[in-house]
């Protein structure tokens, strides 16, 4: 009876220290996941979520926007204290952090010209690497994405870029000649849009847990288990509410 009492206690203690500040990192230029309107306000998807989370938790929140491959570096020097900005589960992140359960999952596609004719992955939706040889295909660094591309497609020329914005610019401008993207964000942010009319998906959904990972998660310092259990709660509730 008296560990059950000192745990409730130790419990409530966690709780109640959520109850502080609590910083998150995004990359801020991803709609519609997390990014600035023209006024400059902070929105998206993962904005949302992190805001309900916090409010769930009674923790207050404060954004940090930062590129997205500095994100766990900053999530591991304790400037921020957890990441929500499409950050899925892999195995060589889960060496050095820490995360929630996903909520969302991990797929990727390729975007070209309409009228390319390139097929990157075969009819099975395999990778067909050979259909490339001369081409450039962009994606966005230090993402699951690359690593990807860099396992699946040995030999393809492949154009880095910090943010998938950029990357976007170049493929309107041919030059590069596909992109490797997030489906729901080029969906929304680019095919839908008048830049993207000459555009579409050139493949199938692809799923490859081995570089997509387990689905996307809040990201979070290794050994944070009240916080990973206060937030695990949180997403729960939201999805059991219909608020998700």
């Amino acid at each position: 009876m008296k560990k059950f009492l000192f745990a409730g206690v130790l419990a409530l203690c966690s709780v109640a220290a959520l109850g502080a500040d609590l910083k998150v990192g995004a990359d801020c230029t991803s709609p519609p996941f997390n990014y600035r309107d023209a006024s400059g306000e902070l929105k998206g998807f993962e904005i949302d979520i992190a805001r309900e989370i916090g409010k769930r938790i009674n923790a207050n929140l404060q954004f940090v926007c930062l590129e997205f491959g500095g994100l766990i570096p900053a999530l591991q020097s304790k400037k921020i204290d957890m990441i929500t900005s499409n950050l899925s589960i892999t195995e060589p992140r889960k060496k050095s952090i820490d995360f929630s359960i996903p909520y969302r999952v991990s797929t990727a596609r390729f975007v070209g010209r309409k009228d390319a004719g390139l097929q990157p992955m075969k009819a099975d939706n395999t990778p067909n690497a050979s259909a490339l040889k001369g081409k450039v295909v962009g994606v966005q660094r230090a993402t699951t994405n690359d690593s990807y591309l860099a396992g699946e497609f040995p030999g393809v020329e492949i154009s880095r870029y910090d943010t998938a914005e950029n990357m976007l610019l170049d493929l309107v401008a041919g030059r590069i000649d596909l992109a490797f993207v997030s489906p729901m964000k080029v969906r929304t942010d680019f095919l839908e849009k008048p830049e993207g009319k000459n555009f579409q998906f050139v493949s199938g959904e692809i799923e490859a847990p081995k570089y997509l990972g387990d689905g996307v998660a809040v990201g979070l310092p290794k050994e944070s288990t009240a916080l990973r259990e206060q937030i695990n709660a949180a997403l729960q509730g939201m999805f059991a509410d219909g608020t998700f």
